[in-house]
């Protein structure tokens, strides 16, 4: 039976793979610009670059136990995880406005596995917005546990979604693999954590992490 790291190494030379099919197009496409008339061609980048996000969630969707965990306050945190996807996605006409208490909220996390989670619900709320626009972001103390929820003010989520929003490949958009929310449940549960979310059509949706303090 393969292992976690047998199977990273197979992700590993997939997407190595796959990223050398997409060097080769763009070395086409550069060298014979005529390409892009063709019938197929922007579908045919479109599906490799799909297939490598596609890899790339997989492996991160058996999680195994190794969590590297850290003592960190989850506002700081918060706070961090919206600079650094801003920074990455440079993306300027979103407000990301944090309502957070005074005191520190302590949690122990794999900060760098747990970002990725936030970073998903960050990701998942700007494309409901379609970048543009504000994001709310709010953390407290709840039912002895941390509370943190992620608002974006979208279309938000039809009915017959809500429910499966965290089961693999489903998805509302044409280009998602329908993995990252799947990804961001694991890893939240992962942290004896729970998620769930909340919308209504026309009005945008909430997601909402408990995570136990301390």
């Amino acid at each position: 039976m393969l292992n976690k790291e047998d199977y990273m190494k197979i992700f590993h030379e997939i997407k190595n793979s796959i990223t050398l099919i997409n060097s080769y197009l763009q070395l086409v496409e550069k060298k014979h610009p005529e390409v892009t008339q063709f019938d197929y061609w922007e579908n045919s980048k479109s599906e490799v670059s799909r297939l490598r996000t596609i890899v790339t969630e997989l492996s991160q969707v058996k999680l195994g136990g190794n969590l590297k965990k850290d003592t960190v306050d989850i506002r700081e945190f918060l706070s961090d995880c919206c600079k650094r996807y801003q920074y990455s996605t440079g993306e300027s006409d979103i407000t990301y406005i944090l309502s957070q208490p005074e005191e520190p909220l302590i949690v122990s996390i794999d900060s760098m596995l747990f970002y990725h989670a936030i970073s998903n619900l960050l990701k998942n709320s700007c494309e409901a917005i379609s970048y543009q626009g504000t994001i709310q972001i709010h953390s407290c103390i709840k039912q002895d546990m941390a509370l943190i929820q992620i608002t974006d003010f979208g279309n938000g989520i039809v009915p017959e979604l809500i429910d499966r929003i965290f089961e693999p490949f489903i998805t509302t958009k044409e280009d998602g693999s329908g993995l990252g929310m799947n990804i961001t449940k694991q890893i939240v549960e992962a942290h004896n954590g729970s998620i769930s979310v909340k919308s209504k059509v026309g009005e945008g949706c909430t997601f909402s992490i408990y995570l136990p303090l301390g």
